[in-house]
């Protein structure tokens, strides 16, 4: 595991472009409904009305170009013997912090349009939630899922020792 913040591989801004795309079509073609709706039911459109929609394409068009971009060059994760940390945002840059021995499930998972571009990401779960690391190529995810598990094996396995205790022992044993 590494001790420095890592970048996504690029293939995740396409990913990430994909997702924004698909949400604004989405968008879009609830904002179509909405003024159908209003345009059958109201007489007289309100000029306001086509300038929302109009400044909602624009954003939506931003988004899909802008967003991938911004999104790529911010998120950064680093794994260490003591924590995950991950730092990700557009507007608003977040940072989650996860210790290593508080973690007690990992899991791999893959969306539709994460399979599309051979990505995946790796679910750390604490008593107090979960961290995500996010657009991961797959093969990398099961690595880090892997390492992970090995590190909890042995926390798990020197708390037991510092207890006294052999809890543990016989699935360690078994793996």
């Amino acid at each position: 595991m590494a001790d420095s913040f890592r970048k996504l591989n690029p293939k995740a801004k396409s990913c990430m472009r994909t997702a924004e795309l698909i949400a604004s079509i989405i968008w879009i073609g609830i904002s179509l409904v909405a003024y159908g709706i209003v345009k059958n039911n109201v007489d007289g459109m309100p000029d306001w009305i086509l300038l929302i929609l109009a400044v909602t394409y624009v954003m939506c068009a931003i988004s899909v170009i802008v967003t991938p971009i911004l999104r790529y060059k911010r998120y950064r994760y680093c794994i260490n013997e003591e924590k995950i940390d991950i730092i990700e945002g557009f507007w608003f840059i977040n940072e989650e912090i996860a210790p290593i021995e508080r973690v007690h499930q990992i899991e791999v998972s893959q969306g539709p349009i994460d399979r599309i571009y051979g990505l995946g990401k790796v679910i750390a779960t604490t008593a107090g939630g979960s961290v995500t690391i996010r657009f991961l190529e797959k093969e990398i995810a099961d690595k880090i899922a892997n390492d992970l598990q090995a590190s909890i094996r042995k926390t798990v396995k020197r708390q037991d020792q510092e207890k006294g205790g052999n809890y543990g022992e016989n699935e360690m044993s078994q793996e």
